[in-house]
């Protein structure tokens, strides 16, 4: 599902749109800079989008930017959704040229439809089903200690639901939280939801991935336009593999201990380093980095990986594999053609 959406699109309109200005002034009282704040148009649901005019010519109102979650604007919640960005794009700027009295020229539509569109921002999420919210927060608990993610390292779980990879990194990032535990937090604007049994069940069995993609990212992968999220067919790109690509370079200790024919082929230092690590120890801390990574790749293929710490306790921990190995969870059944679930038009 395609969580959010940040973009600059091509859109003619006959006034600056704003919510007021942003501005510094130096001591001198000169204006340093000046920047437009954005102004939010909200849908039929409490969630909105933001919109601000952004200048890319000599003329000031040929292009907008546009960000916030499509999804939840048009389907009020994202516990599913459509991962079309071409068409939650068009979709989007078709809602907006109504409410806000665009005059978009044929060839800003024709951009639209081929996908002339830049994307700065895109969040694609996969949901996981455990057995109950309190199973998705025990695997978090136990994730932040023995997971590790390449370029991203351990994690840091905040507020004891949500485990970060990467969290301000001005390329991309990762995040696995309780999808139970984030609808019922004050403020989170999805209160119709949870007058659903269906919907909620379906949301404290969840554990959600989310991958954060920026500017700079995007730009080397060439996703950094609507045109490259769909094939020459027109058929939109499966943007769930961005994501398990990053999990796919996931590693976790699912063992403790090794076989006893790989503690005989260990030095003295190494199974000595072994059994530190093994008690809970942190051994980035002890062993000098050449050391450290000939020993994880030593045991790396026998289940274990010293870069993650060992949790004290063990006896409640859900096995990380179940859920990363497992198929992820689809729309259900009972949602299709029902205004719980949002599809938006495809674009040829």
């Amino acid at each position: 599902m395609i969580d959010w959406l940040s973009i600059v699109v091509p859109c003619a309109h006959p006034a600056p749109i704003d919510a007021g200005k942003v501005l510094s002034v130096g001591a001198s009282g000169d204006v340093e800079w000046m920047s437009s704040k954005r102004q939010t148009v909200t849908g039929s649901f409490s969630s909105g989008l933001t919109v601000r005019t952004v200048q890319r010519s000599v003329d000031p109102c040929t292009h907008l930017e546009i960000s916030g979650n499509p999804v939840k604007f048009f389907q009020g919640h994202n516990l599913w959704g459509a991962d079309d960005v071409p068409g939650l794009v068009m979709a989007t700027m078709e809602h907006l040229v109504g409410v806000l009295s665009l005059a978009p020229t044929d060839l800003d539509r024709l951009a639209w439809s081929v996908g002339d569109v830049q994307i700065t921002r895109v969040d694609v999420t996969q949901s996981f089903h455990l057995q109950s919210r309190g199973e998705v927060l025990a695997w978090l608990r136990a994730a932040e200690q023995t997971a590790h993610l390449s370029h991203r390292g351990r994690g840091q779980l905040v507020k004891g639901s949500t485990l970060y990879f990467g969290q301000h990194s001005r390329r991309w990032s990762l995040k696995l939280y309780s999808k139970g535990q984030e609808i019922h937090a004050r403020g989170h604007g999805q209160d119709a939801i949870l007058n659903l049994p269906h919907a909620v069940a379906w949301a404290d069995r969840t554990l959600r991935a989310e991958l954060t993609i920026r500017s700079m990212e995007l730009k080397r992968m060439a996703l950094d336009q609507v045109a490259a999220w769909k094939d020459v067919d027109g058929v939109p790109f499966d943007a769930s593999v961005l994501l398990r690509d990053r999990l796919g370079s996931m590693t976790m200790t699912t063992a403790r201990t090794l076989p006893e024919d790989v503690i005989a082929s260990l030095t003295t230092g190494q199974h000595n380093a072994y059994l530190a690590w093994a008690a809970g120890n942190d051994l980035r801390e002890t062993m000098s980095r050449p050391s450290f990574y000939r020993l994880r790749s030593k045991l790396l293929p026998h289940g274990v990986d010293i870069a993650t710490l060992m949790p004290k306790e063990v006896s409640n921990v859900v096995p990380l594999y179940r859920v990363l190995e497992a198929v992820p969870v689809s729309v259900p059944d009972w949602a299709v053609g029902t205004p719980l679930y949002f599809e938006p038009r495809r674009v040829a």
